[in-house]
């Protein structure tokens, strides 16, 4: 009897700690930057419709961290075209620009941030290898 009481009291606290922020159907940004995503929550798939017209079409993960704030990590892996000045030291200490580097950094995957206010959920769109950095806010709209 005893086990049953607290498989009742552990079934209760999981699902009160569960997030209400997202229910099962589909979620859509709203355009910033020009890149719209589309979230489906049941298939935990995403699709990018970028500014130039093409689509990209990925999974992703959610990690709930409290009821109130949700991450969404996409399978994706972002490149960013660096480029920067090579400096070397002179014979006074002064730096000399000696050429230029050209070159790609790896940002990591793609991560939502959300966050539910008042019925609201806004999210910060970043990447994992820069997460105080944020790309983008906005709105998270239900389709």
């Amino acid at each position: 009897m005893n086990k049953y009481i607290l498989l009742l009291v552990l079934f209760i606290l999981v699902n009160s700690c569960k997030s209400e922020a997202f229910k099962i159907g589909k979620y859509q940004t709203d355009s910033v930057n020009g890149d719209d995503f589309t979230f489906d929550m049941y298939r935990h798939t995403y699709s990018k419709k970028n500014s130039s017209g093409s689509i990209a079409k990925g999974r992703f993960k959610t990690f709930i961290l409290s009821p109130e704030k949700t991450l969404i990590i996409c399978n994706d892996m972002i490149l960013k075209r660096t480029s920067g000045d090579v400096k070397e030291a002179n014979s006074v200490g002064d730096s000399v620009v000696k050429g230029v580097l050209d070159g790609f950094k790896n940002l990591g995957s793609t991560v939502f941030e959300i966050t539910s206010k008042n019925k609201i959920l806004l999210f910060r769109k970043t990447y994992v290898n820069q997460l105080q950095k944020t790309e983008s806010e906005g709105i998270l709209i239900k389709k």
